[in-house]
């Protein structure tokens, strides 16, 4: 018999033409109508080791037999991601978050459920356990025994077909946090958690075959990387991390601040003592310093209109404050055995290549945690290679979405996808992983399934899912003469067609193609659709943008909602957009479907010249 399954599924669907994958598809959905009774964590376990791997693609996460059936009968276009690509081994880049996007119980749902993932966090747990002097589990994880319950409650497969975002965390000031997010958020605990909870989920995904061939980290993360590359072992790592944040935790306070400017443009706010902490993109830099010059130039920033965003941090990282502890880290430092980088990795101070001098030099180090983190130059680096798969490994979804905003290279052709929700998303941590397999999966790189399903008591099951595509053919009788035209076979039609087509004039490429998104593309159906679809394209600066395409997966950040919220009211003066309707779906169908609901209900108070005008521009 099968044995306990995961409490949520992958189900991959590969076939030669989109028809054929269409059909496999819909054999899948009435074969489970059928068969009820069928195990679902079969069913997944036999469509990824029992089947071949075609071009077209289709993936599916779904909680249960119920759940699947309701999806793959409706296509649901949120739900069901497609591609066309061939399985090759595209070289993947590991990119590993810093301080931040932290948040408790990150994880948690990988640590009750994946066995890999909660060994290598118990290891780093125990030998951080002297120094720290106390267990860090109970700090990521303060109820992980008692947890399991609210895990299952996270499990709901209709918060999973919504992206479920808290704008509210996103656009606003951040709340005073409680007495749990305050212990988690210390620096002298929050560095070694980051690191424990990354380190843990990179040697997931290595077991699980993603192997990377090149790596970044931003900020501590580069610690990450440079462990798994071997410049120091995981005793050591553990060891400097602990000290830095010791070092960092035992000086004054500071604050750091998202700012939407370029690095030239930034320049004249570097006053004060403020200090420009990181480029993380070509648009996007972020100041850090004494807390009432960030106060400050928050203030002068936003009374200009200029977005920002102040960061959950206690110091001022990457600053000037940190100058005093150059020279005592380096010493701490230069007491590890350092070795050349034996993955490929990418320097924060340079934005380019770390060498293996700079691995083994403890000034390197140093230099590291005083200086600006150069992100954005470690990007552009990174997309020199075109077929490169980017992988954020940490929680949350900045780095890869700074890495789809990167401007250059074949944008449409990027793949950058994150390995843990984030803190205001709802949906369930081994559901998002999954995604993230999945997506893995659609853009050709190769899964070993039977690794993946190594913890587990899986069996084949029988699946009447292959797609045949019978067509009949009909050959012309050879009575006439070698001069008789003939009629053109199926392939002379085809090619005919075709033909005809490539001479048609092709489309005016716009500034940015529409990103490498999974779900299909559907275009705007009416006037209010298109008006939301204009304030997107020009804040994106993407030219084409389906009505289920969600904002933050076309590279959109939080910075740039607030822009994008701004100018919906502006356009719907009428109105006023509630920012409860992006929390659950961050989509145009349904931006439009809210706004129009909204000019509705504003008819009735209208005079009726005013509402027949209203009405006439809404039909």
């Amino acid at each position: 018999p099968s044995g306990k399954p995961r409490t949520w599924q992958l189900l991959t669907l590969s076939a030669r033409t989109e028809a054929a994958l269409e059909q496999a598809r819909a054999n899948l959905a009435r074969h489970l109508r059928q068969t009820p009774t069928l195990n679902m964590a079969d069913v997944a376990y036999t469509l990824g080791v029992g089947r071949k791997d075609f071009t077209q693609r289709q993936i599916l996460v779904c909680r249960d037999l119920d759940d699947a059936l309701s999806v793959l009968e409706t296509r649901d276009p949120k739900r069901i991601l497609v591609s066309n690509q061939k399985t090759r081994p595209r070289p993947v880049a590991f990119m590993f978050s810093g301080v931040g996007d932290q948040y408790v119980n990150m994880a948690l749902g990988l640590y009750q459920t994946e066995a890999t993932f909660r060994s290598h966090v118990d290891t780093c747990a125990e030998l951080l356990r002297s120094s720290l002097g106390l267990d860090l589990r109970e700090v990521i994880y303060p109820q992980r025994e008692q947890s399991s319950a609210m895990t299952e409650l996270q499990g709901d497969p209709t918060s999973f077909a919504r992206s479920g975002l808290d704008l509210r965390k996103m656009l606003r000031p951040p709340e005073p946090a409680d007495e749990v997010t305050q212990r988690l958020n210390q620096t002298a605990l929050v560095h070694p958690a980051l690191f424990v909870v990354e380190y843990a989920l990179a040697q997931m995904w290595m077991e699980w075959g993603i192997k990377p061939q090149a790596m970044i980290g931003h900020s501590i993360g580069e610690y990450v990387a440079a462990c798994l590359a071997g410049v120091f072992s995981l005793e050591e790592a553990l060891t400097l991390i602990t000290h830095r944040a010791r070092m960092i935790q035992e000086i004054s306070g500071g604050a750091m601040l998202a700012v939407a400017l370029p690095e030239e443009e930034i320049q004249p706010f570097l006053r004060q003592g403020l200090s420009l902490s990181a480029i993380n993109s070509p648009s996007v830099c972020v100041l850090a310093g004494p807390l009432e010059a960030v106060q400050q130039a928050e203030s002068e920033l936003m009374g200009r209109g200029i977005a920002c965003r102040r960061l959950q941090t206690t110091h001022a990282f990457h600053s000037a404050m940190m100058e005093p502890l150059r020279q005592s880290f380096a010493e701490r430092v230069s007491q590890v055995a350092l070795k050349p980088p034996t993955i490929q990795c990418l320097s924060n101070v340079t934005g380019t290549w770390l060498t293996a001098e700079q691995a083994t030099d403890p000034n390197y180090w140093a230099d590291h945690l005083c200086q600006t983190v150069r992100f954005a130059d470690g990007v552009r680096a990174l997309w020199q290679a075109p077929d490169r798969v980017l992988l954020e490994i940490g929680p949350g979804q900045t780095l890869s979405t700074l890495a789809i905003q990167h401007p250059g290279g074949n944008v449409t052709e990027r793949v950058a996808l994150a390995s843990l929700r984030q803190s205001y998303d709802r949906r369930p941590d081994l559901a998002f992983l999954l995604g993230t397999l999945g997506e893995l999966w659609l853009a050709g790189i190769p899964i070993d399934w039977k690794i993946f399903y190594a913890g587990e008591r899986r069996r084949r099951i029988p699946l009447p899912t292959y797609p045949f595509e019978r067509q009949r053919y009909w050959v012309e009788p050879t009575r006439f003469s070698h001069a008789t035209s003939v009629r053109p076979t199926l392939l002379e039609e085809k090619q005919e067609e075709v033909t005809s087509k490539s001479t048609e004039p092709g489309p005016v490429m716009a500034r940015h193609a529409r990103p490498n998104l999974r779900n299909l593309y559907v275009a705007p159906r009416n006037d209010l659709e298109r008006e939301v679809t204009a304030i997107w394209q020009k804040l994106l600066g993407i030219e084409q943008v389906g009505v289920y395409d969600n904002f933050f997966e076309l590279g959109g950040h939080s910075l740039m909602a607030a822009q994008m919220l701004t100018q919906l009211r502006a356009t719907f003066p009428l109105v006023e957009v509630p920012l409860r309707s992006v929390l659950e779906d961050p989509t145009i169908a349904t931006l439009a479907q809210t706004i129009e609901q909204l000019l509705l209900e504003k008819v009735e108070e209208l005079p009726e010249a005013d509402a027949e005008r209203l009405l006439l521009s809404m039909s």
